[in-house]
């Protein structure tokens, strides 16, 4: 009875939490899945230390450092160069000989976490001999790990995994020559810079900004509930031009929201890549 009552509480202050976030600064959680979120918003008890969730929401109001803090710890990225090697290697052989056939390329990149997938996409692009034409958006409703994106530097011991990654994923270039090494930092060489606008998006609240050919949201869908899912599957699907393709993380799909998603259609559900197709047939290529 008492961890029951614990229970209800906790969750009372999670809402109460989310509600200030929402109200005093804009940043809607709620249709977060609520299991993730309250494990997230409880580990910073700790942190802060305090007894109880709600203690924090006075000085949250007032104070945005603190609420940059919970905001960031609700958004914490897991990324990395080519995670899922097998995915980006699909990506390789289905995705860019079709958009070899575009005049130019605009690819939308949701989620921007530290930024290693967006140049992984460059990398991509720029092996393809697309990289003149293509545009890479990337987005983030968190303006600090945009920042952070925009810079392009990580701590080097993650380096060798990334070696391994791109290897795996069909790389058969250099991978160390898109890097300059300072100390124990990997710096991105700025001509992987240039074809990138780190952008602030919210999935949650915002709508379309850009109509593209290719729409990459990678292990963000998981983090929503169902409604939410929904709400943003349909944003995404509405970026894509006719014959774009959306890649999803490896645990997200459609196949269970057919009848709102009838336009996407698999065309590697393995590794949970799709393709916008209306009237049964994909966009015409440009000519």
């Amino acid at each position: 009875m008492v961890k029951m009552k614990q229970h209800q509480t906790e969750n009372i202050e999670v809402g109460l939490v989310l509600d200030a976030l929402k109200q005093r600064y804009g940043y809607d959680f709620t249709g977060y899945a609520r299991a993730s979120l309250k494990r997230r918003l409880l580990a910073l008890t700790e942190y802060f230390d305090v007894d109880r969730l709600a203690k924090l929401i006075p000085t949250l109001l007032y104070d945005e450092a603190v609420a940059r803090t919970i905001i960031n710890s609700i958004s914490v990225p897991t990324s990395e160069f080519f995670r899922d090697a097998p995915v980006w290697k699909a990506a390789r052989e289905i995705v860019l000989p079709e958009l070899a056939s575009f005049p130019h390329i605009d690819i939308w990149q949701a989620g921007s976490g530290s930024g290693e997938e967006t140049y992984a996409l460059a990398i991509l692009l720029h092996e393809a001999g697309l990289a003149k034409k293509m545009r890479i958006f990337t987005t983030d409703f968190n303006q600090s790990l945009l920042d952070d994106a925009r810079k392009g530097q990580w701590p080097r011991r993650h380096f060798a995994q990334w070696r391994d990654n791109y290897q795996r994923a069909g790389g058969g270039e250099d991978f160390d020559s898109y890097f300059v090494v300072r100390g124990d930092t990997v710096c991105v060489r700025e001509e992987l810079k240039r074809s990138i606008s780190f952008m602030q998006h919210n999935l949650v609240t915002d709508d379309v900004f850009k109509e593209v050919q290719w729409v990459v949201c990678r292990n963000v869908l998981i983090y929503f509930g169902e409604e939410l899912q929904n709400r943003v599957l349909r944003l995404l699907s509405r970026s894509l031009e006719r014959g774009g393709f959306l890649l999803l993380g490896r645990s997200e799909t459609v196949l269970e929201l057919e009848e709102n998603f009838s336009e996407l259609k698999a065309v590697d559900e393995k590794h949970r890549l799709y393709r916008k197709m209306i009237g049964g047939f994909p966009r015409t290529p440009h000519v």
